[in-house]
């Protein structure tokens, strides 16, 4: 007997060894969107992030989907494609059955940036919303906060380089200090200053850093707050123009990989440092910010090696919760993970 099955085996080949291997049973979510508000949602693993650049409340909307599943329900209520509506307000926990009964569980979050903080975002940048080809410089962009706040460039040797298919498919700014690349509001900034307290998230990929100051963000240069990474240990600083500077986690920022890296200062008590929404330290801090004149701000300050996909300030303190939900949009959107 044991000399037919060798024989058996001997003679078959194929690379399965006469085994027949089935598939996984399809149960996906394969697109969704919210068309009254025009936004597709960015589907992530089992995550998916809808954002929006206008809305400044969430409600109930009607979703369109498309799943290879049999069904699909929230709560144990069966979701049909542009008919059935949901509140927003909070994480959907959608449920996707197969065939043969097996489920798959994805969690939908809506984020409205112009909502956080009390509706405290004064800046926002996006790579991905410049109309532009490959290695294009970057004139104007354009901030989405509402708030007016773009900037410019009108030197074309300084412009920032746009780059494509630089981070989960996504584009960048390329800023070089070869070029004393760098970006400066056209006239005064409106809204960026009301307390000390503030928050920042930059999406970027640092690739070096150079003696002289590296800046990532300025609000006023006279007394006021600066966003930058020291020289030649790449932390993250939290400055205040003429009175010093602080290290937050004082962790040497990653190189070549894209980062999602946010602060979040909290009057003069404290300020917090998150890479990719783990929180990396915290420390005191004492810089009062009241004297900033909502003036001169720029983004990057030529001595910047950086290539950036995202920037968002908001002008207080985001709470921890606020933090998560933002972090939820940036890592979906950019395909990061917790560092």
């Amino acid at each position: 007997m044991d000399s037919v099955l060798l024989k058996w085996i001997s003679l078959d080949s194929s690379p399965t060894c006469g085994k027949v291997y089935v598939s996984a049973i399809p149960k996906e979510i394969l697109e969704y969107s919210i068309p009254s508000l025009g936004v597709v949602g960015i589907i992530s693993g089992n995550q998916i992030v809808i954002t929006s650049e206008t809305i400044v409340s969430i409600s109930s909307y009607v979703a369109n989907f498309k799943t290879n599943g049999i069904s699909v329900s929230i709560d144990g209520v069966e979701q049909i494609s542009g008919v059935s509506s949901n509140s927003y307000a909070s994480p959907l926990k959608y449920i996707v059955t197969a065939v043969d009964g097996s489920t798959k569980e994805y969690t939908v979050q809506m984020i409205a940036p112009r909502i956080l903080g009390s509706g405290s975002l004064r800046l926002w940048f996006k790579a991905d919303q410049l109309t532009l080809n490959d290695g294009d410089g970057i004139t104007t962009w354009s901030d989405l906060s509402g708030y007016g706040n773009h900037v410019a460039q009108a030197n074309a040797i300084q412009r920032p380089v746009f780059r494509v298919n630089q981070v989960n498919g996504l584009p960048a700014a390329q800023f070089r200090s070869s070029f004393v690349s760098r970006m400066d509001i056209s006239s005064s900034s409106v809204g960026t200053y009301v307390t000390a307290s503030g928050s920042v998230f930059f999406v970027m990929r640092l690739v070096q850093t150079i003696p002289g100051g590296v800046t990532l963000l300025n609000l006023d240069s006279t007394g006021g707050r600066e966003f930058s990474i020291d020289h030649p240990s790449p932390e993250y600083l939290l400055s205040k123009n003429g009175t010093g500077f602080s290290a937050v986690s004082g962790f040497p920022l990653p190189k070549t990989i894209f980062l999602a890296l946010g602060s979040v200062q909290v009057l003069t008590n404290t300020a917090r440092e998150y890479w990719n929404g783990n929180l990396k330290g915290q420390t005191p801090v004492s810089y009062d910010y009241g004297g900033g004149t909502n003036s001169i701000l720029y983004l990057g300050n030529g001595n910047l090696d950086a290539d950036i996909a995202e920037v968002l300030y908001f002008n207080t303190d985001l709470s921890e919760a606020e933090v998560q939900k933002l972090y939820f949009y940036l890592n979906t959107k950019y395909g990061l993970s917790p560092l």
